[in-house]
């Protein structure tokens, strides 16, 4: 895709970097409906990348757009949303936020898996069980993600519980220019 290239920061030959032109060219295709590019648009008005302001609803949006064509991280997305709420935008929902997940892990994503493994371990939006947890986590863990095969390795030395916390967007790390991080 195109805009990919003029997102990038590296030079390519002929082409900069021209975050405008970027972002013309994902809202063009996410206005015809191609969900890769409604799933950056997402990610760029959470994260104010490709001169976006950031903007929860416009982010929820876009997510929604694409996971409703099942563009998995944008399922994901849509579960941190839920997660963690948006004041005057979207109630925080637990149940929403394990829905949202359980359908991108479903899809074999290993961050959705690992973020089940935690959901489960902890009792979000289902009651704590840990042998659910673990068999997210070794889903995850068999397609090589780092935090899940840790997290199986504290659980099988008896490491303590995780401790469900709330995350609140305004104390989250700013990302640089152009990173999509799915919470």
């Amino acid at each position: 895709m195109q805009a990919l290239l003029y997102e990038a920061p590296h030079s390519i030959e002929g082409i900069s970097q021209d975050n405008a032109h970027a972002k013309q060219l994902f809202l063009e295709a996410a206005n015809l409906g191609y969900k890769f590019s409604q799933f950056r648009l997402g990610c760029a008005f959470e994260y104010g990348s490709l001169g976006c302001p950031i903007d929860p609803r416009q982010s929820i949006a876009w997510y929604s757009k694409a996971a409703v064509q099942d563009e998995h991280q944008s399922e994901l997305a849509l579960s941190g949303w839920y997660l963690t709420g948006s004041e005057g935008v979207l109630q925080q929902s637990d149940t929403e936020a394990y829905l949202w997940a359980r359908k991108a892990a479903q899809a074999g994503l290993a961050k959705a898996e690992y973020a089940m493994g935690y959901f489960n371990e902890v009792g979000i939006g289902a009651p704590a069980n840990i042998e659910d947890a673990k068999r997210w986590y070794w889903r995850s863990a068999s397609q090589n993600f780092p935090k899940a095969r840790e997290r199986l390795e504290d659980l099988r030395r008896g490491g303590a519980k995780m401790q469900k916390t709330r995350m609140s967007r305004s104390k989250m790390n700013k990302h640089t220019e152009g990173e999509c991080v799915v919470m």
